[in-house]
């Protein structure tokens, strides 16, 4: 009987995403500089019939066939009406609105793996296709062709990647799934491999400070992930396959159905499932080089609307994740005090993470005023072991955001949009003493954060030539008793038809989670000493201050035609200053991890913080269905550490990209392959150390990846490989003969810590 129920599950799971026959697509204007910008509110209607919907707020549609016709109806303001005859077994309908006031193309075809956005902050969107130039696991091996966004490993164990825009850390680095704050608090040391890469449909990535709209976080930049969503996603089914040369394996199903005769209504549930179940020690220093992982990760989402007065999305997610590493010889199934009897330094990392999120849209009398609200709660728990010390990391947070947004003036120039947002985190954090130091206290944060704002961002553009986006809020951190005030402005000036210039400066505010966002040096045997600390538990957030810092960019992006298509050049330069930061000294002692703020301990010395960044960034289509990317990126990052105003350690003040790209008529065949140099980079002062227990010299590397797709109908066959150049850093892990020894360190990484890595795998989409 229960063999029966899973069967019938199985079928109605399988069958119920064949049932909808919806039309799905986009509706886009193309501007004057030749670029494309989705349009808001595009009246889309079968001809002589009521059945119709509304573009919406990223140009998306959706509606049900209509029986009787095959003619649509196309309306939108400053735009002549216009209708399109559509084929029977047509699914999807990309639609072009050209300023000539008609419909130029109905375009079904994809574009390039990458462009930059016409919004006045610079942003580069990362498509599908691009995602799709390398196996893309998750969202930390989304940048392989992007110099904008920097991915290492944070240290020889954990297995975790961290991120850096502007030669920052990417804790000041806003990231959000489809503008909800996402990646944050005791998620952001492994939360980027908590996004599937199979689950994104696109990553929008902007430099220095984002809009007052999405809260005064983001200092370096932003990072906005799309899902796929059931309203406008073709694949009713998507199953994928992967599997490397380490032992890791994955599998992920997307499937899609509509929900009710309406059509107003439909769902998708999204899962995916790694392991990665070989145990290698290549450099054989008996410490596990990938630490076994196994994760289980499950979405259900919902799109809902009432045409023309109401649409809405709402999603609810549970993760598990147990993360096992150490020595070859640990035993995750033995207790802790089995563990340190026996010698053994083993991690292990335990996560359950909930988030439920609910963003609805309501249309108002006016044909360009709406009110939108988004309402999201975060449940994670954190569990973890390293070597002989125990850390236990809870968060409750709650979200709230409502917008009021509309077009002003006769000739609707000018947008406002203003509103009120509310974030409420708990977050309880224990760090045990470690057993064979001697060392007495535990490190206890525990913080209750409660933060109302109020934001208003204007926007006034002049015939598409100019536009100028002022924005202010204003927050009150309950916790600390302290306003932030966050002024931003972004400008783009369209200097001629394919030639723009972009100005942003602002300023921005974070709280520092010192141990989550530090876990990789929990991976050595060093202690954390709080600098800043008042009593005994050392105040609210051991005495560290809210950090606040300024950033000011401008940019240039000139447009031209090739053979091949639409290519492009972009420069651009960033500078940020830090008021206050979060200082996290290892140049201090080679025994401590001294934390402090930037004017707090060493007051009056000069400490100085801050980045330069400078890019530069060529994009060529020679030919069709060719495209050539090369990319130069440099940062200079200094900061006062032990006392010295010096390169930021651990940065790669250099790197570089060739990326190729190219595919056979109707994509049956694609072959991409990537370039990367990275310089070497200032590592920290350990000369106190013996000179065997010290890090080897860090130097310039090339990383090389390639990649080559086949595709069949619904089917799409991958074969590819990661570092084919072999590039390994020699001992990663300093006294791996003795983890329970004073000179123990595996935080000190400047290379890649494996060698070559070979994968294969296939997608299959039904549409």
């Amino acid at each position: 009987m229960k063999k029966r129920i899973i069967i019938i599950i199985f079928i109605i799971f399988a069958v119920m995403p064949m049932i909808a026959q919806n039309l799905s697509g986009t509706v886009k204007e193309l501007g004057d500089d030749g670029q494309e910008s989705f349009i808001i509110g595009a009246i889309l209607q079968w001809k002589g019939t009521d059945i119709g919907t509304l573009s919406d707020g990223e140009g998306h549609f959706s509606l049900p066939r209509s029986p009787y016709t095959d003619t649509l109806l196309v309306v939108y303001q400053a735009y002549d009406n216009d209708t399109i005859v559509v084929s029977k077994d047509q699914t999807e309908l990309n639609i072009i609105l050209s300023s000539a006031h008609n419909l130029s193309t109905v375009d079904v075809s994809a574009r390039n793996g990458a462009y930059v956005s016409v919004k006045p902050i610079l942003t580069t969107v990362i498509t599908t296709q691009g995602l799709r130039k390398a196996a893309c696991c998750n969202l930390a091996e989304s940048f392989e062709s992007t110099v904008a966004v920097d991915v290492e490993y944070s240290d020889a164990v954990t297995g975790a990647k961290q991120i850096s825009m502007l030669g920052l850390a990417g804790i000041y680095s806003q990231i959000l799934l489809e503008n909800v704050p996402f990646v944050r608090l005791l998620s952001n040391q492994f939360g980027l491999a908590f996004v599937p890469g199979t689950w994104m449909e696109s990553i929008s990535v902007s430099k220095g400070v984002a809009s007052v709209t999405n809260g005064y976080e983001a200092i370096s930049g932003q990072i906005d992930v799309e899902y796929k969503k059931p309203e406008t996603n073709r694949e009713r089914l998507f199953v994928n396959l992967f599997g490397n040369t380490m032992g890791k394996g994955e599998f992920n199903l997307n499937s899609r159905f509509d929900v009710g005769k309406s059509k107003h209504a439909s769902s998708m549930i999204l899962a995916h499932g790694e392991g990665q179940f070989a145990k290698i020690d290549m450099n054989k220093d008996g410490f596990l080089d990938v630490p076994q992982n196994y994760q289980i990760n499950l979405m259900n989402r919902w799109d809902y609307d009432i045409p023309g007065k109401f649409e809405g999305r709402t999603w609810i997610g549970y993760l598990f994740e147990d993360r096992i590493g150490g020595q070859m010889n640990f035993n995750p199934k033995k207790s802790f005090a089995e563990t340190l009897s026996e010698g053994v330094w083993g991690m292990r990392i335990k996560t359950n993470k909930v988030d439920v999120t609910t963003k609805n849209g309501f249309l108002l009398a006016g044909e360009h005023e709406s009110i939108g609200t988004i309402l999201s709660f975060t449940f994670h728990d954190n569990q973890s072991q390293f070597g002989d010390r125990l850390y236990n990391g809870r968060q409750i947070s709650g979200y709230a955001n409502i917008l009021y947004s509309n077009r002003l003036g006769a000739k609707e120039r000018s947008k406002i949009t203003a509103g009120a947002s509310f974030q409420m985190d708990f977050v309880n954090e224990n760090l045990s003493p470690r057993m064979f130091s001697g060392q007495i206290a535990s490190d206890i944060i525990r913080r209750n954060e409660l933060v109302p704002g109020l934001f208003a961002e204007y926007s006034y553009s002049i015939e598409d030539k100019l536009v100028i986006m002022p924005g202010f809020r204003l927050d009150y951190n309950v916790a600390y008793n302290k306003l932030f005030w966050t002024p931003r402005l972004h400008i783009k000036w369209q200097v001629a038809k394919n030639s723009s210039f972009r100005i942003s400066a602002g300023k921005g505010y974070r709280v520092s989670n010192v141990l989550t966002e530090n876990q990789s040096l929990l991976i050595s045997n060093r202690d954390f000493v709080f600098d800043d600390a008042q009593g005994d538990q050392g105040g609210i957030n051991k005495g560290l201050l809210p950090e606040e810092a300024y950033n000011a960019g401008i940019s240039f992006v000139q447009g031209f035609e090739l053979p091949g298509g639409k290519s492009s050049l972009s420069i651009d330069y960033y500078y940020t200053y830090f008021v206050n930061q979060t200082i996290i000294d290892i140049d201090q002692d080679i025994h401590g991890i001294h934390i402090y703020n930037l004017n707090g301990n060493y007051n009056g010395t000069g400490n100085k913080s801050y980045s330069h960044s400078a890019q530069a960034e060529l994009t060529l289509m020679p030919f069709k269905r060719f495209e050539i990317i090369l990319a130069y990126r440099y940062n200079l990052v200094k900061q006062n550490t032990n006392r010295t105003l010096q390169d930021k350690a651990l940065m790669s003040p250099h790197k570089a990209l060739l990326s190729l790209s190219y595919a056979t008529k109707f994509d049956k065949w694609k072959f991409n392959v990537s370039l990367q140099y990275h310089s070497k980079m200032r590592l920290p002062d350990m000369s106190g150390n013996p000179v065997e227990y010290q890090p080897t010299p860090s130097k310039g590397y090339f990383m090389l990846n390639a990649q080559i797709t086949k595709k069949y109908k619904g089917w799409e066959f991958y074969i590819g490989g990661e570092n084919l150049a072999n590039q390994k850093q020699p001992n990663p892990i300093l006294s791996a003969d003795n983890p329970y020894g004073e000179y123990f360190d595996a935080s000190i990484i400047h290379s890649p810590i494996t060698g070559i890595m070979g994968y294969v795998g296939f997608r299959y989409s039904m549409k």
